[in-house]
């Protein structure tokens, strides 16, 4: 039997009105899992809103990504950012921040993901670099390496400024080295650091610094390289 035209159009909206229905609900579901993960795991640095304001976000050194930055986050396709939250700096080291993928399933990241994407707030033209702008900056500039180490590893301690003055240091017997003191600053070289920080010379009780693992062997150059912009004229 033939459907009168006017009846199978109707049928055809009402199945595309369900399917819409079913999309909007599984977007919606997305976004309060995806919510529901994201204060576990990330807005202790991001904060609630995506804004980087956390009360860990400045923790490690290096200012925590702005989630809620529409002009930025639209440069991210989805699956680059996936691959960020997935692999973190194991992937990408100039994020300072851990990959989830040992935590999470493939669909919680992608709900993270879901959520995200509703924080974005625009704000205007981009004003900061890029998400590929900065990839390709650390890779191509051992000063920006550098700067970016020195701040995630040393920072806390040593302070931003190498005065020796870092959150760290406040409870501290005996105070962090002033790398930016020039007496101190002519004495550094990457052999010497290389060997005091990856070895157990120099390991006293007095020091209260750790002995790094010799992965960070590849880091240090390009540390020395920062630490060495940092003396006091």
């Amino acid at each position: 039997m033939r459907l009168p035209f006017s009846f199978a159009c109707s049928l055809v909206m009402f199945s595309l009105i369900i399917v819409s229905c079913f999309s909007l609900t599984a977007v919606a579901g997305d976004i309060a899992t995806g919510k529901s993960i994201y204060d576990r795991f990330c807005t202790y640095c991001h904060g609630s809103k995506g804004e980087g304001d956390g009360p860990a976000g400045s923790l490690s050194g290096v200012a925590t990504g702005d989630l809620s930055n529409k002009a930025y986050m639209s440069k991210l396709s989805d699956q680059e950012l996936y691959d960020r939250i997935a692999w973190g700096q194991e992937k990408f080291p100039y994020l300072q921040m851990p990959g989830w993928r040992s935590s999470l399933k493939e669909t919680e990241i992608r709900a993270i993901m879901s959520y995200v994407r509703s924080l974005a707030v625009d704000k205007g033209p981009l004003t900061i670099p890029s998400p590929q702008q900065r990839e390709k900056k650390f890779s191509a500039d051992p000063l920006e390496r550098g700067r970016l180490h020195y701040l995630h590893y040393c920072s806390g301690c040593h302070g931003a400024s190498g005065d020796g003055d870092g959150d760290g240091a406040k409870n501290m017997a005996v105070k962090p080295t002033a790398l930016s003191d020039p007496a101190v600053a002519a004495t550094i070289t990457t052999a010497s650091v290389n060997e005091y920080l990856t070895t157990e010379k120099g390991l006293t009780e007095a020091r209260n610094m750790p002995v790094f693992e010799d992965d960070f062997k590849d880091k240090i150059n390009d540390i020395v390289i920062y630490i060495k912009t940092l003396e006091k004229k």
